[in-house]
């Protein structure tokens, strides 16, 4: 049996407003003109560089808005860098989507071991309790706990030694869950619910309905 492996935000646990958004009207308010996909994407190939937690942002990077500058195409001025970076990204508004407890029963009914791995902060316990998630749960890794973050494949040994097995993970971000997962050598699936990797082809569905469905395509259930 695989076990499946799980992240939280935006695949989950939906965040309002979600970190690139609040970065994107930011930018705004700067007078740079940026629109939400190019904030996102430039966003998640600067956190996909990252493998561990700054030591200052309770299992989080530090985020270098010279570096999204430059992903971006965008001139990095210093003044508007310092305001930038000096703002705080993290929602204090979170929710599930509302394929989340489905997909979980369901793996949970299929008898797969269900392990979140995250990139988070130590409020990923409150969220687990406040939206009843342990329930679901036979494991938790995140990054605030172990000390290491996706992409590095590190975390997912975690995940596997917590499972007792290894497993498929599903994740929101291309740079960081699916190369994550694939660094340790695990099957991915990309849940692209807004179409910000047009150009991912292989192993990406819209939603947990469809990642259920893969699943067990994969897995010949």
């Amino acid at each position: 049996m695989t076990a499946i492996f799980v992240d939280m935000g935006d695949t989950l646990v939906k965040f309002v407003p979600r970190m690139h958004e609040s970065i994107a009207k930011a930018m705004a308010e700067e007078g740079l003109e940026v629109n939400e996909r190019e904030v996102y994407r430039a966003l998640m190939k600067h956190m996909g560089k990252a493998n561990f937690p700054h030591p200052d942002h309770d299992g989080l990077s530090q985020l270098d808005f010279y570096d999204i500058l430059y992903e971006m195409g965008k001139p990095a001025d210093p003044q508007v860098v310092k305001r930038l970076s000096s703002r705080n990204y993290l929602s204090e508004h979170f929710e599930l989507y509302e394929d989340a407890l489905p997909f979980l029963r369901e793996v949970k009914a299929m008898g797969f071991k269900v392990i979140l791995v995250t990139n988070t902060t130590r409020k990923v316990h409150t969220i687990l309790k406040t939206l009843d998630l342990y329930r679901y749960l036979d494991g938790v890794i995140a990054s605030c706990d172990v000390g290491v973050m996706k992409p590095n494949p590190k975390i997912f040994y975690h995940a596997i030694k917590e499972a007792g097995e290894e497993g498929i993970h599903i994740g929101d971000v291309y740079e960081i869950d699916y190369v994550g997962a694939r660094r340790a050598y695990l099957n991915a699936i990309l849940v692209d619910r807004f179409g910000f990797y047009p150009e991912v082809k292989e192993n990406k569905v819209s939603d947990l309905y469809q990642a259920l469905e893969l699943i067990k395509e994969k897995l010949k259930f």
